[in-house]
């Protein structure tokens, strides 16, 4: 039977190492019965896709980031609350590879960064990692179905050359989440960002932001562009910068606070008001707001 804070300094080595045993059956037999409530899920959408509903990827990142940052408010004691994380998106990955198992997109940047060690961590040890020898190809695999969500590491400043250019206005494939959501575990590319991207609905997960890809008049140079897109929308972050070689205009990728996935018309007229020449503006995708450093 599971003792209390006092009785446990009464144990002796045999009593406590007891006491984690019972413990450990317990967990166990929780999380069977989790098993079991996720396979349950999964035969329920079945049902629904016998009638004729889409068949959807298995990843709902928002719902993910909900989970974790309750984990992290509720947490309490010495057991550090990066480890807590870590355990959970290992029980979600597994039971999300119940409903069906998926593969994971990965390709390096031009320096040759890649987001290896971000993919398993996030997507756990059972999901197949590949890497594919382009950034575009990794794109398509998305877009076809080869891949069902794909990690690129984010974007670098003055960067020539970068994965966001090379998504299509009509493509399905958006960012959905932002890598790592919650503390950094030791590792192979500890330091490292990524964004997950996925042929998915967006969905709010109650702190987010929003990516646009913004069509500009003369780009000019990076440091303007900042000045003037933060004076048009506080808060905001320029992630990118691209000028295509035989064009006189520019797409800039533009992070902004707020889940403003229908809004995109909506920021064009701000930045116009505020003196942008730009053209079309359109939704990149958007990912909830990592758990600060300090909360964990």
């Amino acid at each position: 039977m599971a003792q209390n804070d006092e009785n446990l300094a009464n144990l002796d080595l045999n009593g406590l190492r007891a006491e984690i045993d019972e413990i450990d059956q317990a967990m166990q037999a929780l999380i069977i019965r989790r098993t079991r409530v996720v396979q349950a899920v999964g035969a329920f959408k079945d049902r629904q896709i016998a009638a004729g509903s889409k068949v959807h990827v298995p990843y709902r990142p928002a719902r993910e980031a909900r989970i974790m940052r309750t984990l992290v408010r509720r947490h309490e004691g010495a057991f550090p609350k990066t480890a807590l994380i870590q355990i959970w998106r290992e029980l979600i990955a597994a039971g999300t590879r119940l409903e069906a198992p998926y593969t994971v997109a990965l390709c390096r940047d031009a320096d040759g960064q890649d987001c290896w060690e971000l993919a398993r961590l996030n997507f756990g040890c059972l999901n197949e990692i590949v890497e594919f020898d382009s950034q575009l190809e990794a794109i398509h695999a998305l877009e076809d179905g080869r891949a069902a969500v794909g990690v690129f590491p984010a974007p670098v400043a003055g960067e020539g050359h970068s994965w966001w250019p090379l998504i299509s206005a009509d493509s399905a494939v958006r960012v959905v989440s932002k890598l790592p959501f919650g503390g950094r575990p030791v590792g192979r590319g500890e330091d490292t960002e990524g964004f997950v991207l996925a042929a998915i609905e967006l969905e709010e997960s109650g702190d987010d932001r929003t990516l646009f890809v913004v069509k500009v008049d003369q780009p000019g140079d990076e440091a303007t562009l900042r000045k003037d897109f933060a004076k048009a929308s506080p808060g905001s972050a320029i992630l990118g910068v691209f000028t295509p070689t035989t064009e006189n205009h520019g797409f800039v990728l533009v992070d902004v606070a707020g889940f403003l996935c229908n809004q995109g018309e909506n920021f064009r007229r701000t930045l116009l008001d505020h003196g942008l020449k730009c053209g079309d503006v359109r939704v990149l995708g958007a990912y909830g707001v990592p758990i600060p450093a300090d909360e964990m």
